[in-house]
Order: structure tokens, then C-alpha cells, then sequence
């Protein structure tokens, strides 16, 4: 039977529908952006030195690069009556991404030595990590199923606008906590008070906003999926190998400019919190009250270029199709100079405007490619290309935390790891003119 059947249709969702099908990404993107602005602040705080950061940091994005493409595949043959295709993979990692964001927390808790606290920690971090990738991964991958090509760009902007504020209230919570009166200073290897309830406070969010998803979804048995799609059930399995074999240009295009981009935003995550507390109040040592409001502002700062993604996420929910390769490119060179200024400035207003570029680039790199690959590749295997899609995002942090441990003593400092961030984002503006996108 076609597609075009209107029994089976994919016919235009309401706005609600489209909000709730992503609601859970609200408490997902918490957790990612307490990995990406508190763990190095975390990790220097139980010992680590900032040259371990780039290898500690490899294993956010190495788990994805595994994880992602296998949950991909594994879904795209699950069906378990009442629960679904891509949802019960979702409430499994959320369980464990909870367990692991209290967890995370209480290293430095009991009296181990510095070598030991990072070892648990980061053994934690790998679970953590793990988990998060389980639970992000069926929201794109909701989309991609129930949505038709016409809503997807409005769905996945409904996505960065809900990923965004995920980010704003996860990067902020610990500065507030700490004007609240929560203590922003802890002993020696033990993790603040302000930082330990934020992610007790986002394990509370993901529970809530992954069970709002849960309980309003429902996901359709797959002869109808196969009928909305127009995918035939003789089609045989194929490997991910012979996926990317097939794999649309557009897929390649879009890898050579995401790989550009994660290079730059992978080194804002790993040295950002040392980055401000360098250039804003003059020190790189851990232990110290100055570097501690550093790791604040930098929280602040990230909750600026999260604000920042919002608001242009809003506005790119109006944008025709047509626009998408032009406003790409734009976006990405505005985050490019965001970097540039941030490196050159010591002055916290300053900073502000630059992070807030920076987050024009963050929503752009969040809405686009996916739009692209999504409404590009096969749906029969969409969640395996999705999961390959991942790799894209995972292989440049890989690669940038590697050739870190030689970068770094060579430029001479966190703050020169940004302005090579800047050079990257550049690059990645470029390279969407490479994109053919209709």
C-alpha cells in the first residue's frame, strides 16, 4: 500500500503534539550541559590537572560514537506492544542517567586520594554517559518517525528551543544556588553544595519531563510504520557498513562541517571553566575561591549562549526551507566571531555579548544538520542513520581531546584553546557551501 494512502498519511501533528513528543528533552539537555560546563570543574576540583582534562573528556564522546548507532539499529527492529519502537530504550536510560547524576556528585566524598577520586569518577562519568546517549537518542529518532518532512525543521527547532532551556536553567543553577545562600566552596576534593544540587536538581527535571514524554506519546505498531513510510517488509537488514555506503552526499557534506564545529565547541567544554577563570580573575588553581566564582561564571556564561540558541531557535522556527543553507552559514561565522572576542577580552560584560554569538552558532549546529540528514536518509534504517549521524558530533571531540595533549603546551594556554575554537567555527562556515540542500 503507498504511502499516500490517507489511512496511513503522515498528516501535519498539532503544535501541542510536536511539543510533547520532545518535552523529555528538556531534563535530558540538563544533564548534557552539566557534563559539558561543570565536569571539568569537577574534575580539577577532586585532583585532576588541566593537561588530563583532553583525555578525561574523550569519554562523553566516545561513548556516543559507540552507543548512539547501536541503540540506532537495535530500535529500528524493536517493537514491544504497549510501550513501542524507541520509548523504552528512552525510560532505561533515563532511569540510569539519574542514578548516575547523584552519584557523580559524591566522589570527593569519601577520603580517597586525588588518582582514586578521578579513577571513580570517571568511571561514573563513562556510565553517566552512557546512559544520556540512551535517553537522547529515541527523541530524534520520534521525529524522524511520526513527523512528516514538511513539520521536521519546525519539530527539531521545538527540540533545540526545549534543549536550549535545558541548558540555561542547568548552566545557571549553580551561580543562583550559590546567591540562595548554598555554599560555593567545599574541602579540599569535595564537589560544592551549589554544584552537587544542580545535578541532583536535573535528575529531578529528566525523571519529571522524560515521564511528560512517556505517558503523551504513543508510537504506531510497524505494519502502519511501514505503510506512513512506504517501506516494503521484505527489505532485508543491512549493516552499518553498507549504510554508509549508501548514504546520501548530503550525509558526508554535512559530517565535513559538523566536524569543524565540534572541534571548536569540544575545546570550549574542556577548558572553558579554566578559559574564564584565567582570563577574568587571573588563575588556573583549582582550590582556590577565584577559580571556584570562575567555574560560576563560566556556568553563567553558558546559560548565555544556551538563552542565546533559545531566542534564535524561536526564530528559526520561521524560516522556509530554502533559507536553511544561507541562515547555516551566517549563524556558524557569528559563533566563529563570538569565539574571537571571548579570547580577546577580559571584561565580564564583554564576555557576555561573546558567549551570547557563540549560542547563534550552538543552534544552528543543533537545528540544521539533523534537519538535513533526517529528512535525507531512508526511514527503514533511520535510527541507525541517526545514530551514525551521532558519530559525526562524537569523532572531531575525539580526535580534539587526542591532539589536545600535544596543542596545548604548544599554543601555551586554555585561553589560546579558544581562539583556535574560533578558526575552527570558520572553517565549519565555510564548509556549508559544500552542502547541497534544496
Amino acid at each position: 500500500m503507498s504511502k499516500s494512502d490517507n489511512k496511513y498519511k503522515l498528516n501535519n501533528l498539532s503544535v501541542k503534539i510536536l511539543w510533547l513528543l520532545s518535552f523529555g528533552m528538556f531534563g535530558t539537555q540538563m544533564a548534557f550541559a552539566l557534563e559539558s560546563s561543570q565536569l571539568g570543574r569537577l574534575f580539577q576540583t577532586i585532583g585532576a590537572s588541566p593537561n588530563l582534562l583532553g583525555i578525561l573528556f574523550i569519554i562523553p564522546p566516545i561513548t556516543g560514537l559507540f552507543c548512539q548507532p547501536i541503540i540506532g539499529k537495535y530500535s529500528d527492529k524493536t517493537w514491544i506492544p504497549h510501550f513501542g519502537r524507541r520509548i523504552p530504550y528512552l525510560v532505561i536510560g533515563t532511569v540510569f542517567t539519574i542514578l548516575t547524576l547523584i552519584a557523580l556528585p559524591n566522589v570527593g566524598n569519601f577520603n580517597w586520594g586525588s588518582n582514586t577520586a578521578v579513577i571513580v569518577a570517571s568511571i561514573i562519568v563513562f556510565i553517566f554517559m552512557i546512559a544520556s546517549n540512551v535517553c537522547v537518542q529515541p527523541y530524534k529518532m520520534l521525529v524522524g518517525d511520526l513527523v512528516n518532512d514538511k513539520q521536521q525543521g519546525q519539530a527539531f527547532s521545538i527540540q533545540s528551543f526545549l534543549l536550549n532551556s535545558g541548558s540555561v536553567l542547568a548552566t545557571f543553577l549553580p551561580f543562583l544556588l550559590t546567591i540562595l545562600g548554598i555554599k560555593n566552596t567545599a574541602k579540599p576534593g569535595q564537589i560544592p553544595q551549589s554544584v552537587s544540587w544542580t545535578f541532583y536538581i536535573a535528575a529531578i527535571a529528566i525523571a519529571i519531563s522524560s515521564l511528560i514524554t512517556v505517558m503523551n506519546v504513543r508510537e504506531v505498531d510497524p505494519e502502519t510504520f511501514r505503510n506512513q513510510h512506504d517501506i516494503s517488509d521484505n527489505k532485508k537488514s543491512k549493516s552499518m557498513i553498507q549504510l554508509l555506503k549508501e548514504a546520501p552526499k548530503i550525509f558526508w557534506s554535512v559530517a565535513l562541517v559538523q566536524f569543524f564545529a565540534f572541534f571548536a565547541f569540544g575545546y570550549l567544554w574542556i577548558y572553558g571553566n579554566g578559559f574564564i577563570a584565567n582570563n577574568i580573575y587571573k588563575t588556573l588553581d583549582a582550590t582556590t575561591e577565584a577559580y571556584q566564582k570562575g567555574g560560576n561564571l563560566f556556568g553563567i556564561l553558558s546559560a548565555v549562549y544556551a538563552l542565546s540558541a533559545l531566542v534564535t531557535a524561536s526564530i528559526f522556527l520561521k524560516f522556509k526551507t530554502k533559507n536553511y543553507k544561507k541562515t547555516f552559514a551566517i549563524s556558524l561565522l557569528i559563533g566563529s566571531l563570538g569565539y574571537l572576542l571571548a579570547f580577546f577580552t577580559h571584561q565580564i560584560t564583554i564576555m557576555v555579548i561573546a558567549f551570547g554569538l557563540i549560542g547563534v552558532g550552538w543552534a544552528s549546529i543543533t537545528i540544521f544538520p539533523l534537519t538535513m540528514v533526517t529528512s535525507s536518509v531512508s526511514k527503514d534504517n533511520l535510527g541507525t542513520y541517526l545514530g551514525l549521524f551521532n558519530s559525526q558530533v562524537c569523532i572531531p571531540q575525539i580526535l580534539g581531546s587526542i591532539l589536545s595533549i600535544v596543542i596545548l603546551p604548544i599554543v601555551g594556554g586554555v585561553s589560546q584553546m579558544i581562539f583556535l575554537s574560533s578558526i575552527f567555527m570558520l572553517f565549519a562556515s565555510l564548509s556549508v557551501f559544500t552542502i547541497k540542500y534544496k
